[in-house]
């Protein structure tokens, strides 16, 4: 088997790059998971990004040896169904459903892998799992903005407009793979060779092409965010090991940031060259050497 290097060369690697897929009815819709790995092997949970999906790990996958990787799709992303029609999209929802996930698949204990809005959610569910989750690492995210409590007001009237008045005009209809991957790209600034990774699995075909799979809905407000002392709560708790990845031209907020990690005591931080998506680019190797370190040290694998 062979993926892309750093330059776009193809460079051989064994078997396990191909992923095997899954999906299961958790709390009565579908989720559904790439695993690389056998189930033997020390279990990592791995949460994607907003608008991602489990693709988001295909490059680091590959050479996680040792490890049984699981790349969850988030409720509303990927192939995992989107939420009921009285749901919504606020990082803590997924929290029940990780729960419920990881006890049917019996991770009695289990290391934290998050990338950007899976960070904050795999921080979140560190912080309330604490006898389950091992470690964590971060990719180029963390529990972060704060929200300002006199904004209050505001976001409901947000959530509220965008959820019980936002009509959709139903998903656009793309004639072609890389007509969807252009739009990705105009719409969030993503680096053009991760959207050809991801948008694949966020599409589904329709007459006369393809349409996105991804809920709309998560485009919608929250109805609340956390406050600088919710952030700090969480943070604080946490007694377990951490290893975050800040890239150079990524989404992380520097003040903030720096703020939040003098809360989580264990944490350690490594700068890279990058995007925020570098974890699926050339700089996928050298972020999962680390890795493998990182959860050496721990040992976890």
């Amino acid at each position: 088997v062979r993926v892309r290097g750093a330059t776009g060369e193809a460079v051989a690697v064994s078997a396990r790059a191909a992923p095997r897929e899954h999906a299961i009815t958790a709390r009565g819709a579908r989720l559904a998971w790439r695993q690389w790995g056998e189930d033997h092997e020390y279990p990592v949970l791995a949460l994607h990004g907003w608008l991602d999906n489990a693709a988001s790990f295909d490059a680091l996958g590959p050479l996680l040896v040792g490890h049984r990787l699981i790349a969850l799709d988030l409720p509303g992303h990927g192939l995992s169904d989107q939420r009921g029609p009285h749901g919504s999209y606020n990082i803590w929802d997924d929290l029940p459903d990780l729960v419920w996930l990881t006890a049917e698949l019996g991770l009695v204990r289990y290391a934290l892998l998050g990338h950007s809005r899976g960070a904050a959610i795999a921080t979140l569910l560190a912080a309330i799992e604490p006898d389950a989750v091992s470690s964590l690492v971060l990719l180029d995210g963390m529990l972060t903005p704060m929200f300002r409590e006199e904004d209050t007001v505001a976001q409901l009237r947000q959530f509220a407009h965008d959820y019980g008045r936002r009509r959709s005009r139903g998903p656009r209809v793309f004639t072609g793979v890389e007509e969807a991957v252009a739009a990705r790209c105009a719409a969030t600034g993503i680096d053009p060779r991760a959207a050809a990774m991801l948008v694949p699995r966020s599409l589904e075909p329709v007459p006369g092409g393809w349409r996105w799979r991804t809920d709309g809905r998560l485009r919608h407000a929250s109805a609340l965010k956390l406050t600088r002392g919710n952030v700090r709560n969480v943070l604080e708790a946490l007694q377990l090991p951490a290893l975050q990845f800040r890239a150079a031209q990524g989404l992380v907020a520097r003040p903030l940031d720096q703020e939040c990690s003098g809360w989580l005591r264990a944490l350690a931080v490594e700068e890279i060259a990058g995007c925020h998506h570098c974890h699926m680019l050339g700089q996928a190797p050298a972020i999962a050497a680390r890795m493998q370190d990182f959860w050496r040290t721990c040992g976890q694998g």
